[in-house]
């Protein structure tokens, strides 16, 4: 059940989904959430409010009926779901159940629960409708969405519960594109640093040519281009003869090559850092 102190706070992570109206995914999100959840070995309770006439808790010790909303929550890995029904106008804290149940996350599907909980993290689904409900949460809301939501990527569910400070979901990794400079102008990246490790590799342009799958033609163009940059010679086209023919690598190209995995491997080592630090 939901789980509060003597105080009557919630001491779970709650997590309220909001919106701006019907039919705007709010469940569809829900299920997401509580999916990614499980699947991370946290535990959660689901609770759905409505306003009408009678009071009371009615919990979903099953699935339900198949298709219905609690049916899709539970089946996406809810500890616990419940239907808490109050009458309107009541202070739903009176129909609160006692704690029974440590959840580590307690998802609300319902506007209402924000001005209940403390300290939730709102996530406010917007969309056209005539008559949009609570748009003040769009000031104070952690996760602002544009509804109807079709679809919930994982990595949406993964930045919500990066902001909510749950450890171990970043979906969000550092990025870059390394090249090197010549008096200010891009020389050498890394296109060219791979097609000349499979010159390199394979002894031979055609065989780079193969193995890369870019056309002859066009090895030899990017090749040649990036030493006109750079006015001085990559490949050494070695004769036919005895030894037969083929093309390698001159000091300058493989100098360049260790000076751009180097910075490469600089460049990852510090983003892994950063990644672990923040």
């Amino acid at each position: 059940m939901i789980v509060v102190n003597s105080g009557g706070d919630f001491i779970a992570l709650n997590i309220v989904v909001a919106a701006a109206g019907r039919k705007l995914g709010k469940t569809l999100f829900c299920t997401e959430l509580v999916r990614i959840l499980h699947k991370t070995g946290y535990s959660v309770a689901f609770y759905k409010l409505k306003k009408q006439d009678e009071d009371g808790v009615e919990f979903f010790p099953g699935p339900g009926r198949k298709g219905s909303d609690t049916w899709r929550v539970k089946s996406a890995g809810a500890n616990e779901v419940a239907l808490l029904k109050f009458p309107a106008g009541k202070d739903l804290k009176e129909y609160l159940p006692g704690p029974s149940f440590e959840a580590d996350v307690v998802v609300w599907e319902t506007n209402y629960a924000a001005l209940l909980v403390k300290d939730p993290i709102i996530v406010y689904i917007d969309g056209d409708v005539a008559e949009p409900k609570n748009q003040e949460f769009i000031d104070y809301a952690s996760v602002l969405l544009d509804g109807p939501l079709e679809t919930v990527p994982a990595e949406t569910v993964g930045l919500t519960l990066s902001v909510a400070g749950l450890p171990g979901f970043n979906p969000v990794r550092p990025g870059w594109k390394l090249w090197l400079e010549s008096g200010g102008n891009p020389v050498f990246g890394g296109g060219v640093a791979s097609l000349l490790e499979a010159i390199r590799d394979s002894g031979s342009i055609l065989a780079a040519s193969k193995a890369t799958e870019i056309q002859y033609r066009r090895v030899w163009t990017l090749v040649s281009n990036t030493e006109e940059k750079l006015g001085v010679k990559l490949i050494r086209r070695n004769r036919g003869g005895s030894g037969g023919g083929g093309s390698s690598l001159t000091p300058v190209a493989a100098m360049l090559l260790k000076r751009y995995h180097f910075l490469e491997n600089a460049m990852a080592d510090a983003a892994k850092h950063l990644e672990d630090k923040y």
